[in-house]
C-alpha cells in the first residue's frame, strides 16, 4: 500500500486500486495504512481514542 497525493488530498493505493481517502495529509494516509495492517498506534493516539469512546458512551479500550 502506498499513499499518493492527487491535488491537495492524499489517497491510499495498492497497485492501481484506490483503497482509502481522501486524507488531508500524508501522515493521515500512513496512519490509515498502519491501522489497516494492525500496526500499533502511539500512546497519545490510543488515549485520545479512549477518551472519545468514553465521552460517546462506549466502554473504551
Amino acid at each position: 500500500m502506498t499513499p499518493k497525493q492527487i491535488g491537495q488530498e492524499w489517497f491510499v493505493f495498492r497497485r492501481w486500486e484506490q483503497l482509502a481517502g481522501p486524507f488531508p495529509s500524508n501522515a493521515a494516509a500512513w496512519r490509515w495504512i498502519d491501522r489497516h495492517e494492525g500496526q500499533p498506534i502511539s500512546r497519545s493516539e490510543k488515549t485520545a481514542e479512549w477518551m472519545f469512546d468514553k465521552s460517546a458512551g462506549g466502554q473504551g479500550l
